[in-house]
């Protein structure tokens, strides 16, 4: 059997790209913001600042997520894959 393995960082860089980590962030802040977590006080620049540290740490969580052996591993193939003969045609 071959294992098929992902490569992490493509697989991030893939999956965490700017406009689903702009999605996500959002997400996460709106349910710190629902729950009552955050600050009424927030300036504009202290959202700006909490959007990206969340970004950068669903980025990092993604991508040590992505690099346990456990994910790495897909699924196994049989060594050979030869395709099977066509049928004859009568």
């Amino acid at each position: 059997m071959a294992t098929i393995t992902l490569l992490p960082n493509a697989a991030v860089d893939r999956i965490c790209h700017d406009e689903q980590m702009v999605i996500w962030s959002g997400d996460v802040v709106g349910a710190l913001g629902l729950g009552e977590f955050l600050r009424d006080d927030l300036s504009y620049e202290d959202i700006a600042d909490l959007h990206e540290v969340v970004k950068r740490e669903l980025r990092s969580v993604i991508k040590m997520a992505l690099s346990h052996p456990e994910a790495r591993t897909v699924y196994s193939l049989p060594k050979t894959l030869t395709p099977s003969p066509l049928p004859q045609q009568p």
